[in-house]
Parts: C-alpha cells; sequence; structure tokens
C-alpha cells in the first residue's frame, strides 16, 4: 500500500475511534449525500409535490436536507468536540459573501433574490468544507456527486426516447428551457433531465467529467460506459456552447489521459468510428429532400412558389423574397410526394425582421369519415409557430408536419409560409420526408440560433457603455434592458452589476486561478488536479453562459470548491484531509 494511503487510513481509523458519538457524524454523511442530491435533482424542488408550504416559509427537498444536514454537523461538533478549521478559503468565501451583501443592500427590490443565492453557494460551501473529516469523507461526497450525474444521464437518456419530461407538467413555476423554435419542428428535442435547461444540463455533466475519470480510471470499462452516456447526452442537449468547450478543452484532456487505453484498443475504436460516420453520412446523403432557392436567381428542384391572388412578393435586392400580404405559396410536385402517407419537414431560411409570428399552413390529409367542414378546416392547418427577433441576421426555422396531404387545394398550392407582419425575407425553401436527419439536426440547431450568438458579442459594447454610465453597477440582478439577469456571461454580469469593483473582483479571481494552477502543475495527479479542472470548466462555461446563478450549477460548483479546499493546504498546518493520487478511485 502506497504511504500516502496507508498514512490516509490510519488517520481515518484514528479520526473514528475519537469520536465519542459516530453515529452523528454518520449522519452528516448520509444528509450531505441527500444535500447534494436534492441540489442537483433540482426539477424534484420545482414540482407541487415538492413544494410544501409551512405557513411563511416554503420548503423544498434541497432546503429540508440542506436544514438537517447542518443541524447535525452542528450536533456533531458539539457532542463529539471537534472544532471549525478556519483557513484563508473560509476568509475569501466570506469576503465574497460580505461583497455581495452589501452590494445588494443598495436594490431593496432584489435583496431576497441575493440572500437566497448567497446562503445556497456559501451555505453549501461551509456545510461541506466543515463537514469533511477525513479522506473518506470527501471521497464520498465526490462518490455523491458522480452517482448523481450519472443517474440525470439516464434519465436524460429515458426523457430523449420518450421526447417528454413529465416533471414539466406539474411544475410550479415558470418552466426553464423551453425552445419554441424547437418545439415547432417536434423533432430538435433537447434534453432538460432533472436539471430543467439544456444548457446547465450540458454545463453540469462537462463540469463533472473529470471526476468520473478520477473515480472510475481503474474501471476502464466502467469508465467507457459512464463517459459514452455523457456524451451522448451532452449531444443531445444541443448546447452549442458545451460542445465548443468540450471540443477545445475537455476532449484534448480525454485524449491525453487516455491515450494508454487509446493505444490498447485502437484496433476496433477507429473502425467503429469510421463505420458509424460512414452511416451517417450515407444516411445524410441519401434523404428524399426537393427545395427552391430566391438567391440572385430562382433555383427550383421539386419546389415551385405559386403566386395567387393574397401571395403576391417582391424580390429584396437579390438575396430573397418578401411577401406583401402574408402569404407566400408553394406547390409541391407530384413525383416527389403523392398518395403517400409519409410525414415531411419544411424548413426555410429567413432574415429575422420584425417581432411577430411566423408558422406553415399546410394542406392536410382528409380520412373518408371526417365531414365536409373538417375538411375546409384542414386546407390551412396551422403548425406551431415561432417567434421572429428582430435581429436582422440570416436564420432558420424547421416545421414538422405529421399528417400533410398536398392535393393543391391552397388555390394549387400545397402549403403558404405566414408571416402576418410581411416582413421577413425568405431565402431558401426545402421539403424533406420524415424528419431531418442527423447533420441537418446539427444543423439547424445551430444555424437557427445565430442570431443568438451574435446578440452575445453586442453585450460587450453594452457592458462597457453601463460601466461608464454606473461607475459602481447597477446592483445585484438588476442588469437593464436584458430582463434582468439575462447577458449570458459572469464577468460582464458582474461588471454591470458591480461596476469597477467587479472589475476588480474579477481580476482577483483570474489571479487565483493562475496561482492555483500553477500548484496543481506541480503535482498533475490525483484528486486535487480533478477538482481544480472542474472548477476551472465552471469558470469557463461562465464566460458564455452564466452558470452560478443556476441552483445545480451553484451547488455543484460549493461541493467541489468545498472538497478542493479541505483536501488543499491553505494554511501553515496543511490541508484538512489527505488525498492522494490513489484516493477516491474505486
Amino acid at each position: 500500500m502506497p504511504a500516502t494511503a496507508a498514512s490516509t487510513t490510519a488517520g481515518d481509523a484514528a479520526e473514528k475511534n475519537g469520536q465519542p458519538y459516530p453515529g452523528v457524524h454518520m449522519a452528516w454523511q448520509a444528509g450531505i449525500i441527500l444535500t447534494v442530491w436534492a441540489g442537483l435533482f433540482h426539477l424534484l424542488n420545482l414540482v407541487e409535490a415538492g413544494r410544501w408550504e409551512l405557513g411563511p416559509v416554503l420548503l423544498t427537498p434541497f432546503r429540508a436536507a440542506f436544514i438537517l444536514t447542518w443541524l447535525l454537523l452542528l450536533a456533531d461538533y458539539g457532542l463529539n468536540k471537534r472544532r471549525p478549521r478556519i483557513d484563508y478559503a473560509d476568509v475569501l468565501v466570506a469576503g465574497l459573501v460580505a461583497v455581495f451583501l452589501i452590494r445588494g443592500l443598495f436594490v431593496a427590490e432584489t435583496f431576497g433574490i441575493a440572500i437566497n443565492w448567497i446562503s445556497t453557494g456559501a451555505g453549501v460551501f461551509f456545510l461541506v468544507k466543515h463537514g469533511i473529516g477525513s479522506a473518506r469523507d470527501a471521497c464520498l461526497v465526490i462518490y455523491a456527486i458522480v452517482a448523481a450525474v450519472l443517474f440525470i444521464c439516464l434519465f436524460g437518456v429515458i426523457e430523449y426516447a420518450a421526447k417528454d419530461n413529465p416533471l414539466f407538467d406539474a411544475i410550479q413555476v415558470t418552466a426553464i428551457g423551453s425552445d419554441v423554435r424547437i418545439g415547432a419542428s417536434e423533432q430538435f428535442y433537447r434534453i432538460r433531465s432533472l436539471i430543467g435547461h439544456p444548457g446547465y444540463l450540458g454545463a453540469l455533466l462537462l463540469i463533472s467529467a473529470p471526476l468520473v475519470i478520477m473515480v472510475f480510471r481503474r474501471r476502464r470499462l466502467l469508465l467507457a460506459a459512464s463517459l459514452l452516456l455523457m456524451v451522448t447526452v451532452v449531444f443531445l442537449t444541443f448546447s452549442r456552447g458545451t460542445w465548443l468547450l468540450a471540443i477545445v478543452v475537455a476532449l484534448p484532456l480525454l485524449l491525453y489521459y487516455g491515450r494508454p487505453w487509446l493505444r490498447h484498443n485502437l484496433k476496433w475504436v477507429a473502425p467503429l468510428m469510421i463505420i458509424i460516420v460512414l452511416v451517417i453520412a450515407f444516411d445524410y446523403w441519401n434523404r428524399d429532400e426537393i427545395s427552391i432557392s430566391f438567391r440572385d436567381d430562382v433555383a427550383a428542384e421539386g419546389l415551385q412558389l405559386v403566386e395567387g391572388l393574397d401571395g403576391p412578393y417582391e424580390s429584396d435586392d437579390g438575396e430573397g423574397i418578401r411577401p406583401l400580404n402574408s402569404y407566400l405559396y408553394f406547390d409541391v410536385s407530384d413525383e416527389f410526394y403523392g398518395d403517400e402517407e409519409t410525414p415531411v419537414t419544411v424548413v426555410m431560411r429567413y432574415l429575422d425582421r420584425g417581432l411577430g409570428r411566423i408558422r406553415v399552413e399546410y394542406d392536410s390529409r382528409v380520412t373518408a369519415a371526417e365531414s365536409t367542414e373538417a375538411e375546409a378546416a384542414l386546407v390551412y392547418r396551422p403548425t406551431a409557430s415561432i417567434d421572429k427577433t428582430n435581429t436582422m441576421l440570416w436564420t432558420s426555422a424547421a416545421f414538422y408536419i405529421e399528417d400533410p396531404g398536398f392535393s393543391g387545394r391552397q388555390r394549387g398550392a400545397d402549403f403558404r409560409l405566414v408571416d402576418e407582419e410581411s416582413l421577413v425575407t425568405v431565402g431558401y425553401v426545402s421539403v424533406q420526408k420524415g424528419k431531418l436527419k442527423l447533420p441537418s439536426v446539427v444543423e439547424q440547431q445551430w444555424v437557427s440560433r445565430w442570431g443568438s450568438f451574435i446578440t452575445r458579442l453586442d453585450f460587450f459594447p453594452f457592458t462597457w457603455n453601463i460601466l461608464l454610465e454606473h461607475p459602481l453597477g447597477v446592483g445585484l440582478f438588476n442588469t437593464p434592458g436584458t430582463d434582468n439577469h439575462a447577458i449570458d456571461s459572469l464577468p460582464l454580469t458582474w461588471m454591470i452589476e458591480f461596476g469597477w469593483p467587479g472589475l476588480l473582483l474579477l481580476a482577483g479571481m483570474a489571479w487565483l486561478v493562475v496561482a492555483e494552477g500553477l500548484k496543481v502543475y506541480r503535482s498533475p495527479r490525483g484528486p486535487l488536479t480533478a477538482l481544480y479542472l472542474s472548477l476551472i470548466l465552471v469558470l469557463l462555461h461562465g464566460v458564455h453562459l452564466m452558470i452560478l446563478y443556476d441552483k445545480p450549477s451553484l451547488v455543484l460548483t460549493a461541493v467541489i470548491a468545498a472538497v478542493y479546499a479541505a483536501a488543499r493546504p491553505w494554511g501553515s498546518s496543511g490541508p484538512a484531509v489527505q488525498l492522494g493520487d490513489g484516493s477516491c478511485a474505486v
């Protein structure tokens, strides 16, 4: 047995023998597991069954577990005569709490929100850091995170297979993670699992990946299965930011640390990957599709534009065509779609102008049992609508049609695009049989949300102007013109809310990251490295997604930071617990 592991085991045994009431500490261990799980399984705190009103107090599974575990920690300290070990990490977190509390006093209308946010983050940090008394405790917390993450992944896979999350039917607050553009297609389903938002779910899985690798690194098959499950769920969140961060940061690290396994298994991994890529590519290029383009010259392949009495249009400088009376009519060739009963997907690329809604109205199938009135209503059956956002950028939308008839009953046309404002410019329309192929789904998700990426770039000059106008910031959760804290960037939000002090706060955090990185670099293996990498992924994700304002992400970050602080020597007496290279690996 390595010397470090032997000393850790001996320390655990000595501590256990020195506790007059070891059962109290064991109860704390169970409580901290429930707290971590309740914090990560966020939707359970939002459904009707998970919200209990006790007079003026609203209790949820997370709050109940949090309060109970704090009581157990206080009992552990009192009965077992433990004393809190205060170091620089506690001072740092307490200083951040003081800064946010003082700043929050200036915005009374959001002070309660700030208190809830601070008590969750700092409360979980101190609960974990001062509850951990041994390496066994630290590993137990990490195991709780890994188990929760894998359960979230399994729930997400089941959700994707069913294309439904039943928890959202019973949710008691405004549902998060909804996407009308995806809903209109009925095929770009984004997994939300127990987190509630696809972007936050992808971020949480990416943050947890180093911990999963650390725990299962001795179990190669289990590690491969876990990572495959996590990668699948991350992909199905269709979170572009998480994809980019995974490609830029996580994938190189995974390939570096997994190179011995890859060398040993490359003979079957490489052919398998090639086969998967070829199958996807073959399926994509063999899709049954017709289209029409209005860029420069009209180019039609099986899809024709029909100029009806109420469907006039005009050219928009060769970029496309714009309806003059809300409608653009299209006729599908009989060679492409005859007497079939196959669903189709209509894709349109358009210039996002205006703030109204767009949709497709199509000639639906009519059965013999339907009446004449029902038949007339089915001539212009609407799909779900999509909100325009007036970005003045080219974007894309897909509309899934399950029961097309395409009998030419719309004055010779089979379907029409509807923009009641008559403001959009349509550059391209296509019709594909069935649902979109996987590459098209990825393309649509990327292109359709490109406008949101450009909008995020506009936040930089917006933030700078706010900083000049409000040197001390605008207050917590009080970001002007962006639906409170809708700027999806933690650094920019801190600068807006705190002003120049917020910029200094970010500079101090950057210095801390570099300083800790140098210490970890000198000892590149073991749990400290995995914990540090997880925290770095939190910060990198926070650059484009304000992840710390989401309850599961805040709880996860606080727990990881607490374990890191307990295992890292912040004072002259060394770390609170000793974690060696082999610690926490099952």
